[in-house]
């Protein structure tokens, strides 16, 4: 499971590799038009400094964000194009809602949680989704951010109330029993399921009927946990 930085960063080795081992002499090779650039960055990029992580005041004074856009579909053949963002959006139901980002974002407190999409400032916790518009900031609601941290794999956190999930509340944990499920396949990096002393969680979901205290996930099978009683898949119990 990779983010959507490390996507990036294989895409671009991926194709440094590719060039690097051309035959010179193969008639295939590809005109300069066929070509793909790494980021496209726009012609103001000069007028934005940084600051840290990936913002960046621009010439104006704005808090900006620097993020990648899928260009595959433009007509720049380039494979990302860079833009920088100053709006920070917030979705509430069908609408959305768009302000400054410095108004949402404490740059001079913001951290980033490492390896995880979660990062804070002194006022709020953070989880980022990737996708091909270059990613979207959003607020994790209630979580406290001066007892915040990653829990285990990058999509996980918590917190002295809370344990997230994608930046959601995992609901009805207890803390207090709380179990990190890790598969015995040290190979595949993905955590999905956790369980306190009476319940078993998908994600967010409470697997039902599940028995807390003999479950387990397991590798090598069709199904990717167990109990006592069930093999399970995805959550739920394989008939």
């Amino acid at each position: 499971m990779e983010t959507f930085r490390s996507t990036i960063i294989i895409i671009f080795f991926a194709a440094f590799t590719s060039c690097n081992n051309s035959n010179s002499t193969d008639k295939a090779i590809a005109t300069p038009d066929k070509v793909l650039v790494y980021a496209k960055e726009p012609n103001d990029s000069s007028d934005y400094k940084l600051l840290k992580y990936d913002f960046y005041l621009s010439k104006g004074g704005q808090l900006c964000e620097r993020k990648l856009a899928d260009a595959m579909e433009s007509s720049c053949n380039c494979t990302f194009e860079v833009y920088y963002d100053s709006s920070f959006s917030i979705y509430t139901g069908d609408s959305t809602i768009k302000k400054p980002l410095n108004t949402i974002v404490d740059i001079n407190s913001f951290v980033w949680l490492d390896s995880t999409e979660y990062s804070k400032d002194k006022n709020k916790v953070f989880y980022f989704h990737g996708n091909s518009d270059g990613g979207n900031r959003v607020i994790v609601d209630k979580a406290d951010p001066l007892t915040f941290k990653r829990l285990c794999e990058y999509r996980w956190g918590i917190d002295k109330n809370y344990v997230f999930y994608k930046g959601d509340i995992v609901q009805g944990v207890n803390l207090k029993h709380l179990q990190v499920l890790y598969p015995p396949d040290t190979s595949y990096h993905f955590i999905d399921y956790i369980k306190d002393d009476k319940n078993v969680f998908y994600e967010t979901a409470i697997v039902k009927g599940a028995d807390a205290k003999t479950f387990k996930v397991v590798s090598g099978h069709k199904w990717e946990a167990e109990d006592k009683n069930y093999k399970y898949e995805t959550g739920r119990r394989k008939e």
